[in-house]
């Protein structure tokens, strides 16, 4: 009977087995970590969103109000506290999985003038503020 010569074999060796295991480890890794990532941009993203809709919620309440309010009458009137939520005695508003939101307008009014700047700043649980200035003509 003959015997059979190594190099006829096929199939891989346990190096080359290693190796490409290394190499598939790492790039899962890798994907992980890129998923890791999304996950945390797409939080802050929601957090900046749920910002920016309570913002542009406070700003068109206000900009609803009636011309004779008494608050368009100052000159300027210092930050006051928005009540986000006006089903508690709570002024600040809890939004699942977006954190906890407060909100403070100040009005400006140049004597003279019928415009009056609006300015609405909400803040969150993480220390992340958002500031939008608007204007509005009184009638």
């Amino acid at each position: 009977m003959p015997k059979k010569s190594l190099t006829t074999e096929q199939g891989f060796t346990l190096i080359e087995l290693l190796i490409a295991m290394t190499i598939f480890a790492v790039g899962i890794l890798a994907i992980a970590r890129a998923q890791l990532t999304a996950i945390n941009y797409n939080s802050s993203s929601n957090t900046r969103s749920v910002a920016v809709a309570l913002t542009q919620g406070v700003i068109e309440d206000i900009l609803s109000w009636d011309d004779d309010s008494t608050v368009f009458d100052a000159t300027s009137i210092a930050p006051v506290v928005y009540d986000l939520d006006t089903t508690s005695a709570a002024t600040t508003l809890t939004i699942d999985g977006a954190g906890t939101y407060s909100a403070n307008y100040s009005i400006t009014t140049t004597l003279g003038s019928d415009l009056v700047v609006v300015s609405v700043t909400v803040a969150n649980n993480t220390g992340r503020t958002l500031t939008m200035v608007t204007d509005r003509r009184r009638i």
